[in-house]
C-alpha cells in the first residue's frame, strides 16, 4: 500500500507506534526544533506536533529520522523509487533489459504532482 496523502502515512505510523502525538501548545521557532533534534538524536519516533503556537496546522517532524523508518514508509514503493535511479544513473539500462524496467512508466504516472481545490490537512 502506497500513500495517498500525508495524513494516511501519519496514521500508519501511528498505528504502528511509531509516531508520537504531542497535544501540549509547542513554539515552532525554537522549542520545536530543539525537540526535534534531541529526539533524532536518541534514534526516536517521529514526532506530530498537534498544537503550534501560531499556526492552524499541525506539524510533523522526524518522519525520516531512523533507516528503518524510512523502508518501513517506502516498503511498497523502495523497488520502484531503485530502478528510476538506475535509469537516472544509466539510462541505456532500459535498453538492456527492458524487463526489469516495465513498471517505470507507470511509476513516473503516479508520481505526478495532482492539483485539488481543497483537501485535508492531517
Amino acid at each position: 500500500m502506497s500513500y495517498r496523502n500525508l495524513s494516511e502515512c501519519v496514521r500508519d505510523l501511528e498505528q504502528t507506534g511509531q509516531l508520537l502525538r504531542l497535544e501540549m501548545e509547542i513554539d515552532p521557532y525554537l522549542e520545536a526544533a530543539e525537540i526535534h533534534r534531541r529526539v533524532y538524536q536518541a534514534g526516536g519516533p517521529a514526532l506530530l506536533f498537534a498544537r503550534v503556537k501560531g499556526c492552524r496546522f499541525p506539524m510533523v517532524s522526524n518522519l525520516f529520522g531512523t533507516l528503518q523508518r524510512t523502508r518501513f514508509l517506502f516498503r511498497n514503493t523502495l523497488e520502484a523509487v531503485r530502478h528510476l535511479v538506475e535509469l537516472k544513473v544509466d539510462p541505456g539500462a532500459f535498453w538492456k533489459r527492458p524487463w526489469r524496467y516495465r513498471d517505470v512508466p507507470r511509476t513516473l504516472w503516479n508520481m505526478r504532482p495532482k492539483f485539488v481545490g481543497s483537501g485535508p490537512v492531517l
